[in-house]
C-alpha cells in the first residue's frame, strides 16, 4: 500500500527502545515511508539536513526531562511530531502540545490508528 504521498514524507523515530523502533519503522515502510533513527545529536543534524516534508513520532519513554528539548530542536527545524505516551505519562505528556506536538497517542499504540493519523499529515485522508 505504497503511494506517492508516502514517498515524499520522511518519518523520524525517535523511540528510545530498539524493539519499538523495528516495530513502528516496519509498519511505516510497509506503507511506503521513509523512516530514519532520530535519538542523539548526530541523528538531529543529519535530520536538519534532510529536505522534503518530515514528521516525527516521539516515545517519551525512556528519554526523561530531555523528551522537552528534543521536542523543541524539532520545532525549530519545523518539523511537525506526534508524541506516543505510555498511560502513566500521559498528564506530563500533555505538556508536549505546548512544544509544538500535534498530537499526541497512548500507547500501546493501535497500528491503524496511527497510519491513519500519518496518513492524514500527509493529505492522503
Amino acid at each position: 500500500m505504497t503511494n506517492k504521498s508516502a514517498a515524499s514524507l520522511t518519518v523520524f523515530l525517535c523511540v528510545k527502545s530498539p524493539g519499538n523502533r523495528k516495530v513502528l519503522a516496519a509498519s511505516l515502510e510497509e506503507a511506503g515511508y521513509h523512516c530514519r533513527p532520530l535519538i542523539n545529536e548526530a541523528d538531529m543534524e543529519a535530520a536538519a539536513a534532510i529536505g522534503g516534508k518530515k514528521l516525527a513520532l516521539v516515545d517519551t519513554s525512556g528519554f526523561g526531562s530531555n523528551v522537552w528539548r528534543l521536542c523543541e530542536k524539532l520545532q525549530q527545524m519545523n518539523t511537525a511530531f506526534i508524541v506516543l505516551s505510555p498511560q502513566e505519562m500521559l498528564t506530563s505528556s500533555s505538556q508536549a502540545t505546548q512544544y509544538g506536538a500535534v498530537s499526541i497517542i497512548q500507547k500501546p499504540v493501535a497500528k491503524k490508528a496511527l497510519m491513519q493519523l500519518v496518513a492524514g499529515f500527509t493529505g492522503e485522508e
